[in-house]
């Protein structure tokens, strides 16, 4: 695995990232990990370094370049480094023993595992998802049932995202006009336009730390409709946008209301 790199996207993460990289050097105890940090202002980087883990490589930007930037900084950095796969990891998240080996031995260039989370206390597993190009909306494949079957997804999460060289070679990087969000369902569509296959791996599993609750920070609800209207401009036919639009401005009325 010396040509694997796990690129992790540090903001702030000092409750979660220390146990997401705790449970990866726990099971792969030799494997390369880069820490891209967006100008953290916690003590995420002292607790970091505080573990002593030799294959870390750390960036520092000087400002919060997004999440989609901050990955491509890191993907350059580990090509240089010869890396032939990397791994996009979000930081509220852990591995399981053997979440790795099975990702890496699928044939396709692009893979996922199920994603493993909690909602009001029962365990969900998401599976990839579809893209609604009615509306240029993602709609994910969920069950309660970690061994639900579902059609061939459009995309994939970039929480925990598989990439071979190849495809950055002949792709290119993510779409930094994305500051956050909508980036992962963007590549996804690129790359197999482009002729790349994308596969779920349902014998990898990760577990996400997400957060439950309706009161989203504002600038959650703001990055997330303009991140939209960026992929319905690039993906959905012009015809199609003025029913798109007017769906993005309910959604953001009624995210505003559940904010009362």
């Amino acid at each position: 695995m010396n040509n694997l790199y796990i690129i992790i996207i540090n903001f702030n993460s000092q409750d979660s990232i220390i146990d997401c990289i705790k449970s990866i050097i726990s099971y792969y105890p030799k494997i390369n990990i880069i820490i891209v940090d967006n100008a953290s202002s916690d003590q995420s980087l002292r607790l970091i370094n505080f573990l002593g883990y030799k294959h870390i490589n750390i960036i520092k930007n000087n400002t919060n370049l997004g999440f989609a930037k901050a990955v491509n900084k890191g993907i350059k950095f580990a090509l240089k480094q010869g890396a032939q796969e990397v791994l996009l990891l979000n930081p509220d998240t852990t591995v399981t023993s053997d979440f790795l080996e099975p990702l890496l031995s699928n044939k396709a260039e692009i893979v996922g595992p199920v994603i493993k989370f909690r909602r009001q206390g029962d365990w969900v597993y998401d599976f990839g998802g579809k893209i609604n190009f009615l509306l240029g909306r993602v709609n994910h494949f969920e069950s309660l049932d970690p061994q639900a079957i579902f059609s061939q997804p459009d995309y994939l999460s970039g929480c925990c995202l598989l990439i071979r060289r190849k495809v950055l070679e002949k792709l290119g990087f993510l779409n930094e006009k994305y500051f956050l969000f909508f980036e992962d369902s963007d590549f996804c569509l690129r790359a197999r336009k482009a002729g790349f296959k994308i596969a779920l791996e349902p014998k990898s599993i990760i577990i996400h730390q997400l957060s439950e609750g309706k009161n989203k920070p504002l600038y959650y609800m703001y990055y997330l409709i303009r991140s939209n209207l960026i992929f319905v401009n690039y993906w959905l036919p012009f015809y199609r946008r003025p029913l798109a639009y007017a769906y993005l401005s309910l959604l953001s009325f009624k995210m505003l209301l559940n904010r009362s």
